[in-house]
């Protein structure tokens, strides 16, 4: 009974892989209009239930916004104590020294994952700085590029790591090679499909001032913080050399404020 119990079960997944085979290669024959396929699956889920699932969500938040909203001391400390009294009732940890934004997305959302909690708590707190009406907010969020870039634009001078990686990728294809490397082993690393791509060279410095490359390493998330790590060293550079010439031009300054007086 078992043998033919483990004939049956290799038999339906020789199956199953028969069948991914054919699946595989009926893609393969069709590559672009595969693409093209699923590329308007994806416009479909964006326009649909994605669009409707943000809207709702949206809906949710500019109630959370309304409830924030100015009150009179009285009715402002009815309020508070509703919200007390309903994170009991749930058994969540109540703070009252929290902002009240905060405190009304954790009573609504519920107390599991704290960093959408923070998030929604950031768009609700930027809103009301902005002055954003209840029935604008949706429109407003969507005008910021969405709820995450607002968390991430909450600092006026923030950057993302993207945008550094690209301003570094500029600065160093305006500048020629610090130097080549080839060699034999080198060369078995080499992709035609990666020409003129960039990738990171794992090196040793040698006692000799020389570098010795142990791995080349193309994976994006390695070479993206690499880009990321070049435009904090680009930028470091600008600001020292910066304060330097500012340093420069205050004692110019004086030599010639001295100058005048003698």
């Amino acid at each position: 009974m078992n043998q033919l119990m483990t004939a049956v079960e290799v038999a339906s997944i020789n199956n199953v892989v028969s069948n991914d085979k054919t699946q595989a290669a009926a893609i393969a024959f069709n590559a672009a209009g595969t693409l093209r396929n699923i590329e308007a699956e994806r416009i479909t889920w964006e326009q649909g239930a994605y669009r409707t699932s943000n809207q709702s969500l949206y809906a949710v938040l500019a109630q959370c916004l309304v409830f924030c909203g100015e009150l009179k001391i009285a009715e402002a400390k009815q309020r508070s104590a509703a919200l007390e009294a309903f994170f009991k009732e749930r058994g969540y940890k109540y703070n009252n020294e929290s902002p009240l934004a905060s405190r009304v997305v954790k009573a609504v959302f519920g107390n599991i994952d704290r960093r959408r909690v923070s998030t929604y708590s950031l768009v609700l707190r930027q809103a009301q700085k902005d002055n954003v009406a209840c029935t604008d907010l949706a429109q407003w969020i969507e005008d910021k590029g969405g709820i995450q870039e607002i968390r991430l634009g909450r600092s006026q001078s923030y950057v993302s790591p993207k945008a550094k990686a690209d301003t570094a990728k500029q600065i160093v294809q305006g500048r020629s090679f610090l130097a080549t490397a080839k060699s034999e082993l080198l060369s078995m690393e080499a992709d035609a499909d990666q020409m003129g791509e960039a990738c990171v060279l794992l090196a040793e410095q040698q006692p000799d001032g020389s570098f010795g490359i142990r791995s080349v390493l193309r994976n994006a998330g390695v070479v993206n913080a690499a880009f990321v790590a070049l435009y904090a060293k680009q930028k470091e550079m600008l600001t020292k050399a910066k304060a330097e010439a500012d340093a420069a031009n205050d004692a110019d300054g004086a030599v010639a404020t001295a100058t005048k007086a003698a």
